[in-house]
């Protein structure tokens, strides 16, 4: 067992950044993992009047921040990882936030304009989340996910906050969560795996853009596979025992776009794996089909496409 400790901290991910640790393939690692805010968000005093603001109090350049990298030995470019969510342990308490200007409902459409900076410190007790409203706390069941999960991509580097189909990142997919597996391509020597941004609870589309934000223990098992055996078509993908999904996550796309992106994908997998004709695939998942609407917000609109695995086994 291997452990990443939490003030190992990356702001970018990218084929020049440095690992923190190297671990063999088949390992299992925890990844101590701080929440979006790096921790500086603790109260309901503790708002942020803009984006630009947050940052600051923050002091880092760009929020996000992902534990890692670690190097996978023997991991190359052409092979993939298979990452295993084996387990995310809370704490005691998340917090969300709304900051003007970010969210759905930023300019144009006007709804945020009588809105002032607001945080809530949400308390979780055992399988639930407590949102602090006027009306009461609400009870919410916890779903825990990894927000932010990335490779290195191939050539630059890029900020942990934004996405790509190349290294996957900060999509806010609910699916990334335990019990389901990653298939990530490796575009670099040893793949440089990182993750961070765990949410206790996040609605479809996290249109706030604040999700209730935890610092975490994350669990996972990473093995190096070679091309058959990741049975790997364009899209980072996330599969279950009861699914298969591809994430259509190409950033600057329109959601509809990035849609189109996870179905193809999909598509191209059930022909070349599961040995159904492209029209057979097309009119299953047309009836089956399953989408996901990850984020919604500007340039971050990503998607699951997913198949029950009943329909295709």
């Amino acid at each position: 067992m291997f452990r990443v400790k939490r003030d190992k901290q990356a702001f970018f991910v990218g084929p020049d950044v440095e690992p923190v640790m190297e671990v063999p393939d088949g390992a299992t690692v925890i990844f101590e993992t701080v929440d979006c805010f790096r921790g500086v968000v603790e109260n309901p005093e503790d708002c942020f009047s803009s984006y630009g603001e947050c940052l600051k109090v923050m002091d880092v350049p760009c929020m996000n921040p992902v534990t890692g990298p670690i190097a996978i030995q023997g991991a190359s470019p052409g092979d993939f990882l298979a990452v295993e969510i084996l387990d995310i342990k809370l704490p005691e308490k998340g917090a969300t936030s709304y900051i003007p200007n970010l969210g759905m409902f930023s300019s144009p459409y006007q709804l945020t304009d009588d809105l002032v900076p607001d945080t809530r410190i949400c308390k979780i007790d055992g399988d639930h989340v407590y949102l602090p409203t006027s009306r009461g706390d609400i009870k919410i069941p916890v779903s825990p996910m990894i927000g932010t999960i990335s490779v290195a991509p191939k050539k630059e580097r890029i900020a942990s906050f934004k996405f790509g189909a190349e290294h996957l990142g900060n999509v806010d997919c609910k699916e990334i969560t335990t019990g389901n597996k990653l298939i990530l391509p490796v575009n670099s020597e040893g793949a440089l795996l990182a993750m961070g941004d765990v949410h206790a609870v996040q609605g479809d589309g996290e249109i706030s853009c604040v999700a209730v934000e935890v610092a975490a223990d994350v669990t996972v098992k990473i093995d190096i596979l070679a091309s058959g055996e990741a049975e790997f078509a364009g899209c980072p993908q996330i599969n279950g025992d009861e699914f298969i999904g591809s994430i259509g996550c190409h950033f600057g796309n329109a959601i509809s776009e990035n849609i189109k992106y996870a179905y193809f994908d999909l598509i191209q997998r059930l022909k070349n794996y599961y040995g159904f004709s492209v029209i057979d695939a097309y009119h299953l998942l047309s009836q089956v089909g399953e989408v996901r609407v990850c984020q919604v917000l500007g340039n971050h609109q990503a998607a699951l496409a997913k198949v029950r695995r009943r329909f295709i086994e």
